[in-house]
């Protein structure tokens, strides 16, 4: 058998091409009904039962054998908020937790401060794609969302973009990342290969009422965050979610591999019936005495000669002395 190894600098290139998709997700399946989500429950102390550390968004029954988890939403505070101070903070240390998590997903270090554009943030929500959904990652640029906050008219409705995020992002513990921002002002993190979307809680306070950080006008997030547990908080955010949007990335990564038989190779087969009962190269074809072998597929070997792979022809290629061939292998993955 003949082998020929490859010329790295010029037998083998490698490239990267992109697929993306859309992939909404609209109100119904944040607001309203419980009939898309899924809560958990967890033990606080001794035998007694609160709430769990995230809620898990699906796009039909949760218990349905044909429905699929889309994203995790979830709460966390850090040991340097406010809230984490008062004693009367309902399940202080799951959200503190929750918090650190994320600190050391993201940042690298459970103990960090997330900081947007300088300023550091204590309170954020934090909405956790499936990998299903979002694929290798978030595609830079293409996230939104749209969040109702109460009643009608101007200052009561936010829209959330990564604008610019395309160029502008950069390249943090957890990969690709790039602002949020609502209007001008950068207001969380989006990180493109965790698929997670942080978002400071402020975020949702109207420009009106910056004095009064409500839900609504009865509902103050500022208290929820204190009294309730983080299902409370994220029941919360789901019932103001309008859409979300974004276009998830599959990076299909691809070597191509130039296989070149020169004129003097591979001019000859193993096949048996290539020699005749006395040992002697039979000519296949013509009355020039030259040999003609027919390629039908390539192996590629490792540099201990196992083979790892085999492209197949469409239909024997003729190789003789008078001719070369080039076999063109890309490998995708």
């Amino acid at each position: 058998m003949s082998y020929k190894e490859f010329d790295q600098s010029t037998d083998v290139s490698t490239q990267l091409s992109v697929v993306n998709e859309i992939i909404p997700l609209t109100g119904t399946l944040f607001s309203g009904s419980e009939f898309y989500t899924k809560t958990y429950q967890n033990v606080v102390s001794g035998s007694a039962l609160s709430g769990g550390f995230w809620q898990t968004v699906f796009d039909g029954a949760p218990a349905s054998i044909s429905s699929s988890a889309l994203v995790d939403l979830t709460y966390g505070h850090s040991t340097a908020s406010l809230l984490a101070g008062y004693s009367e903070t309902f399940m202080n240390p799951e959200k503190e937790r929750m918090y650190k998590q994320m600190a050391q997903i993201l940042l690298g270090n459970k103990d960090s401060i997330f900081t947007f554009n300088s300023v550091p943030y204590n309170e954020l929500f934090f909405f956790v794609f499936k990998r299903r959904i979002f694929k290798d990652e978030i595609k830079k640029g293409a996230l939104s969302m749209d969040i109702q906050l109460t009643g009608s008219g101007a200052g009561t409705a936010l829209s959330f973009t990564d604008a610019g995020g395309a160029s502008a992002f950069t390249i943090g513990s957890a990969g690709d990342e790039a602002a949020v921002f609502s209007g001008s002002t950068e207001i969380g993190r989006a990180y493109y290969n965790a698929g997670i979307v942080a978002v400071a809680t402020g975020a949702f306070i109207p420009v009106a009422a910056e004095t009064q950080p409500h839900w609504s006008g009865s509902a103050e997030l500022t208290d929820t965050a204190i009294s309730g547990n983080i299902d409370n908080i994220v029941t919360g955010l789901r019932n103001h979610l309008n859409n979300v949007q974004f276009q998830n990335q599959t990076n299909l990564h691809s070597t191509i591999y130039f296989c070149r038989a020169l004129n003097a190779d591979f001019n000859y087969s193993t096949n048996s019936s290539f020699v005749d009962s006395d040992g002697r190269i039979v000519t296949t074809s013509g009355t020039d005495n030259q040999t003609r072998a027919y390629a039908t597929s390539v192996g590629m070997y490792d540099i201990n000669n196992n083979l790892l792979a085999v492209a197949k022809t469409s239909e024997p290629i003729k190789k003789s002395p008078d001719n070369e061939i080039i076999f063109r292998i890309k490998l995708s993955y």
